[in-house]
């Protein structure tokens, strides 16, 4: 009946949802040590000159606001909280490449599956890791970000056997969606269960919520179409006929390193997603820690405060990826117009609002309020750049995405470096305004190739070995019954 074909559960939109789910613990475990530290370090009292310009004064009234001064369990300094902060993205930065070969070989299932597995143990035990050593706590961190490397490789390469052409968008949107509930429900949650029930439970917590995931990926997701088990027939249909490569044994593709690193819209894509990392992660790594040591409001607060940034940002990428996928059906303007719509508005509006915020002072209203917008907006560049790689080579589309979240992860360990080297005061609103204008500036950089190079064109290098094969033999078949 009518009736029942709508109330169909389409086995792609359960693999997007499973996937956003996995992008989800995966920023449990990612983002936890940025909100986690805070308690573990303390908060710093402001000295009798804070009144001066450049310094907010404590918060009075309602403790809820009002920061907690505490030495914490650790003194490490700022530049070893960056180091720390930014060692996972060492790991992650590393594994992109070999990562997204591995899962085209072996499958995304499997690779994602494990790897997630294995990082719920490790942050488990990152409490007893920094306990132990500083040192221990970085090799930890580090070893989690290599096996996290493989979640977005492993997804972006997922779409091209199970995302027909013209739900591309909409598809990867839901997935990297789930990086923005995670951290919304991790600085949400997070300052309240590190006052209440200490910094360690942060970890516990976020690691078994990844074991349960765990459980659920391996009986909900496959492959392909033709290896679900309970596919309906129609879809499975439907998903290879408008991908046209039913027969296609992605296992075996014969990879174009060479024609994807000389790619001109290759490194367009990479230089875009690079630029909305630098401000996405200088938010996700900083935030708690500029308004809890500058705006001075606390550690719980603080994470309420922030998560409305990721609340605002998840909308915005289901959103703007629904719409954009909407205009590209009705045909209202070509994809490669929105894309580099969305990659303006999503880098330049980004960008500006960032350097603003470090003028907004005192007012933590303000500040919030801009901080929200910048990492909202950072999102249009999710149906932007960053979804140019299922346009340009959607049989390598884990491959190219891999390349390209290796460079974007490079601002993972140096942007929190540069904020330990460039900041000696925690609490100076001048010192945090140079970290917000270099972010603008990289931002408005980042962006240009894409728009200048930007294509929606699959590359003639991403047709696979197969497809040509089966080209040439049509055409020869061809030629010989015109003879």
């Amino acid at each position: 009946s009518l009736l029942q074909e709508k109330m169909k559960i389409l086995a792609r939109y359960i693999l997007a949802w499973m996937g956003a789910a996995g992008m989800m613990n995966l920023y449990f475990c990612r983002i936890n040590i940025s909100i986690a530290l805070v308690a573990m370090v303390g908060v710093t009292e402001n000295n009798d000159n804070d009144t001066l310009e450049g310094h907010c004064s404590d918060r009075g009234g309602d403790d809820e606001e009002s920061p907690v001064v505490s030495e914490g369990e650790f003194d490490w300094s700022p530049s070893k909280q960056g180091f720390l902060t930014g060692s996972y993205y060492y790991g992650y930065t590393a594994g992109q490449i070999p990562v997204a070969w591995l899962s085209s070989k072996l499958g995304f299932r499997r690779v994602f599956g494990f790897s997630m597995l294995i990082s719920s143990l490790i942050t488990l035990l990152f409490p007893v890791a920094a306990k132990g050593s500083f040192y221990l706590a970085v090799t930890a961190r580090i070893v989690l970000g290599v096996f996290h490397s493989v979640a977005f490789p492993a997804m972006a390469g997922a779409w091209g056997a199970w995302a027909p052409p013209l739900e591309r968008t909409q598809l990867n949107g839901i997935v990297q969606g789930g990086a923005s509930v995670g951290t919304f429900l991790i600085f949400t949650l997070a300052g309240y269960v590190a006052d209440n029930l200490g910094w360690e439970a942060v970890f516990y917590v976020t690691g078994a919520c990844t074991l349960v995931w765990v459980v659920l990926w391996f009986y909900l997701a496959y492959d392909t179409p033709g290896q679900h088990p309970r596919i309906d027939k129609e879809e499975r249909e439907y998903i290879e006929t408008s991908l046209g490569e039913a027969n296609i044994d992605r296992k075996k593709l014969v990879i174009p390193w060479t024609s994807i690193l000389t790619s001109l819209p290759v490194w367009g894509i990479v230089l875009g997603h690079t630029a909305s990392n630098w401000g996405n992660y200088t938010l996700n790594q900083q935030l708690a820690t500029y308004l809890t040591n500058v705006l001075r409001y606390s550690l719980s607060f603080t994470g309420l405060l922030a998560s409305l940034c990721y609340l605002l940002q998840w909308l915005v990428c289901i959103g703007a990826s629904w719409m954009t996928d909407l205009i590209r059906t009705k045909g209202i303007m070509s994809t490669i117009n929105i894309r580099k719509l969305n990659t303006a508005i999503g880098l330049w509006v980004t960008g500006a609002l960032t350097a603003i915020a470090g003028y907004a002072g005192c007012n933590g209203e303000l500040t919030v309020a801009l901080f929200v917008l910048s990492a909202g907006i950072n999102f249009f560049t999710v149906p932007g750049c960053k979804s140019g790689t299922l346009d340009i080579a959607p049989s390598f589309s884990g491959i190219v995405f891999g390349l390209s979240n290796t460079v974007a992860n490079v601002p993972g360990f140096v942007a929190p470096q540069v904020v330990g080297a460039l900041l000696t005061d925690l609490s100076s609103i001048t010192q945090w305004r140079t970290i917000f204008w270099i972010s603008c500036g990289v931002h408005i950089a980042g962006s240009l190739l894409y728009l200048v190079k930007g294509s929606d064109q699959e590359q003639a290098w991403a047709v696979p070995v197969q497809q040509k094969t089966e080209v040439l033999a049509k055409d020869t078949k061809e030629n010989i019954d015109v003879i």
